[in-house]
């Protein structure tokens, strides 16, 4: 019997590679179990430092952050202080399934996240109808004549934003068996799509652990600040639960898909526990600074100082504590980025409307600076620092979109709950992270292939997520222009003549 497709990718967005690995062996996830004894797995890493929003861009594109310039949620325009929503279609670079598309290879995309929506694909797309922060308020597909239909079969995601207080085991079962029921939806759209065969690539992305990891981290990790034993009795392990039925959906896919598909699956960004800092980034930076100008008092420190006091104090006395202070006034200052890594844009001039940091060697010593001072922090509850390392863009990622980049990148030391920070020129900060979401993302996350033409085993060194995209192109004796990837086809490939040949 002919397969319906010669790949067949399944993407788990945010799976926590090691539990997904453990409960795999441990044989609560048996079809991914099936797809580890039969294949080769590997480990994944996505782009250093913006890991939360740059992974599904840089796997998408096979390009890095500084090329595609997707790095959050919302960003900083460059030549402003303001910030705005990063929309799909500010994307830079091919999807590699438009490159796939010209090349005569026939493509289906089923939410993969944050991707745009192509309006000369060879195949179909499918644009959230249930992905995880959703870039539309409503899914869009194409071609787009077919909307209505999926509305008609499959209605629409009934689950939205899952970042919602919740207390009560009632709460957390409800949403539980919401994301049950939507994965459970997914599993039927894409097996309904993939039945009418004739795919070169056929890909599906289960969003449902995301939402899970982000909400159900405190009932299984029993060190966590929030953890309540009696919710948590309740509950039981939801985030199980949830990979139960994402694995559930892949047998049966594979199984529709047939022996002759090669399956490529792929878990992104981890999940572990949301222990971070950013949410006091802002209070640190404007410290610093504060205490910077005061030791230098030269003029003009003396007046960016006087300044800011008086607007901040009146934007304060209008708008209360919702209020943010003027970027244009200070050295550096925070910018979006997730919470994993906090952003740091340095005031630069000629860059920024009213930069004060002069490029060169200026910008070398505040950066230097700067970096020095953070590292002083120490977590009290702890006695550790706070800080892990500091990065900077330029240095990760150069490309002529650099710019649009934070320069700085601030790794929290995230073995513990951050409440109370300490260092000599600041003094203490006391604040607490307010948000609902207890777990947050690791880099890490892990592919594992499996089918005719590929080896058994595991994989040596860690991969990309930009050589991905590549590895599946080579796959379908395709080639990706222009990208920064790289096929790692000829490392997982089977050396047996038999099924020596992948793109037959």
């Amino acid at each position: 019997m002919k397969s319906p497709a010669k790949i067949l990718f399944i993407g788990i967005d945010a799976g926590e590679k090691d539990l997904i690995l453990a409960w795999a062996r441990e044989g609560k996830l048996p079809a991914i179990g099936g797809l580890l004894d039969k294949g080769v797995c590997g480990i994944t890493e996505s782009p250093e430092g913006f890991y939360v929003g740059a992974i599904w861009p840089s796997f998408m594109t096979a390009l890095s952050p500084a090329k595609h310039r997707r790095y959050c949620l919302k960003q900083i325009q460059t030549g402003t202080y303001r910030t705005r929503r990063f929309e799909t279609s500010h994307l830079k670079g091919d999807m590699f399934w438009d490159t796939l598309s010209r090349a005569g290879r026939r493509v289906a995309v089923l939410d993969v996240p944050k991707a745009p929506l192509s309006n000369k694909l060879n195949g179909i797309q499918i644009m959230d109808w249930a992905t995880h922060d959703a870039e539309e308020p409503r899914f869009n597909a194409f071609p787009q004549s077919f909307r209505t239909e999926i509305e008609t079969r499959f209605g629409h995601d009934e689950i939205g934003s899952c970042d919602v207080v919740r207390q009560d085991p009632e709460e957390f079962i409800a949403l539980r068996d919401a994301l049950i029921s939507r994965t459970r939806k997914k599993g039927e759209l894409s097996r309904f799509f993939l039945r009418q065969g004739g795919w070169d690539l056929f890909m599906t992305v289960f969003c449902e652990s995301h939402c899970a990891g982000h909400q159900f981290w405190h009932l299984i990790d029993t060190a966590y600040p929030r953890h309540d034993p009696a919710v948590a009795q309740k509950v039981g392990n939801p985030l199980l639960d949830v990979y139960r039925q994402i694995d559930s959906e892949i047998g049966q896919l594979v199984a529709e898909a047939g022996p002759g598909c090669r399956v490529f699956l792929f878990a992104s960004h981890g999940m572990g526990p949301h222990y971070e800092a950013t949410f006091m980034l802002d209070t640190m930076l404007r410290r610093l600074d504060t205490a910077g100008m005061r030791k230098r008092r030269n003029f003009s420190d003396k007046v960016r100082l006087y300044l800011r006091k008086k607007i901040e104090h009146s934007l304060k006395r209008r708008f209360g504590n919702r209020y943010r202070y003027q970027r244009s006034l200070c050295t550096y200052f925070k910018v979006p980025n997730n919470t994993v890594f906090g952003g740091v844009r340095i005031n630069v001039a000629g860059r920024e409307p009213f930069g004060w940091v002069r490029p060169g060697r200026d910008y070398e010593e505040t950066c230097a600076a700067l970096t020095a001072d953070l590292m002083t922090f120490v977590n009290q509850a702890t006695g550790k620092p706070l800080v892990k390392r500091i990065l900077r863009s330029r240095d990760l990622f150069p490309g002529e979109k650099v710019d649009h980049l934070p320069d700085l990148l601030v790794e929290w030391n995230r073995e513990a709950n951050i409440e109370t920070v300490y260092s000599p020129k600041t003094g203490v900060i006391r604040k607490s992270y307010n948000g609902c979401r207890t777990g947050d993302h690791k880099r890490e996350g892990c592919f594992i292939a499996s089918g005719p033409g590929v080896r058994a085993g595991q994989f040596a060194e860690p991969v990309s997520v930009t050589d991905i995209a590549p590895t599946l192109a080579a796959m379908l004796d395709t080639s990706l222009p222009q990208v920064e990837g790289r096929s790692f086809l000829e490392k997982i490939r089977s050396k047996e003549k038999e099924v020596s040949e992948f793109a037959s």
